[in-house]
């Protein structure tokens, strides 16, 4: 993933911002397209649902006490994932609006299909990609890290359902045991040196990333729309303190 991103300046109708999430999985609505109602306008692509704190809108931004943690309110890279595996089922859709986005060349949220991924390892990993289909994954997840409260699931990778397939994938969850992990959990990853095939489909998942996800920063005032039960996701490091989005779960 480069750290170049992608800036966006064409002005689309909301219909083509539907039809871009629907051929891509993603897409970024300038400030012009819903006029300081982001509410309303999100509203056209799904129901606000209430997230792991109860809130319909959490903030992204520095908070203190996450200094060394992989964690929304921290400056810090998070891994690929998919966002709450641990809901059955996820929020379909997720949305940053950003009020202030980084200026120090960190920041980006990084997207790749998680389909396309899976329709790899079927063509190169069939026995992993069999392995994937017969054995459920448990997920664990704390709210907030160090927190006593957690969730937990034991879903496929891949779960098919009426609304369409749900596609699980968290880099936190496979290396640490949480996907919001503690200060404890970071201290040995459940990766590193392990061949079970949970490890390996983690390890080609994170490779596929790398290679193929795209960067992107989103603008002042401008809102970035994903098929979270489609593509992956993940932040690049960021310095710059001043940094702020919200974030919004879809149903």
């Amino acid at each position: 993933m480069s750290d170049q991103g992608i800036a966006f300046n064409a002005d689309f109708s909301l219909g083509h911002r539907h039809e871009e999430l629907s051929a891509r999985g993603w897409t970024v609505l300038t400030a012009d397209e819903f006029a300081d109602d982001v509410v309303g306008t999100l509203q056209e692509f799904g129901t606000i649902i209430p997230q792991f704190n109860g809130q319909t809108a959490f903030a992204i931004t520095r908070k203190p006490g996450y200094e060394d943690l992989p964690y929304s309110q921290s400056m810090n890279r998070i891994g690929p994932h998919t966002e709450a595996p641990v809901y059955g089922p996820p929020p379909r859709y997720l949305a940053l609006h950003c009020h202030h986005q980084a200026t120090c060349g960190g920041g980006h949220t990084g997207l790749v299909d998680g389909y396309q991924f899976l329709a790899l390892l079927e063509r190169t990993e069939p026995q992993l990609h069999n392995w994937l289909a017969e054995t459920p994954v448990e997920f664990v997840a704390t709210a907030k890290p160090g927190e006593a409260a957690q969730r937990r699931v034991k879903e496929y990778i891949l779960t098919p359902t009426e609304d369409g397939d749900i596609f699980r994938f968290s880099y936190n969850q496979f290396h640490y045991g949480d996907v919001n992990p503690s200060k404890e959990d970071l201290r040995q990853s459940l990766v590193a040196n392990s061949s079970s095939p949970l490890a390996r489909f983690a390890v080609l998942g994170e490779a596929y990333f790398i290679e193929h996800s795209t960067p992107v920063l989103i603008p002042d005032g401008s809102l970035l729309i994903w098929d979270n039960w489609r593509m992956i996701h993940a932040r690049s490091r960021y310095t710059d303190p001043a940094r702020n989005l919200t974030r919004y779960w879809l149903a």
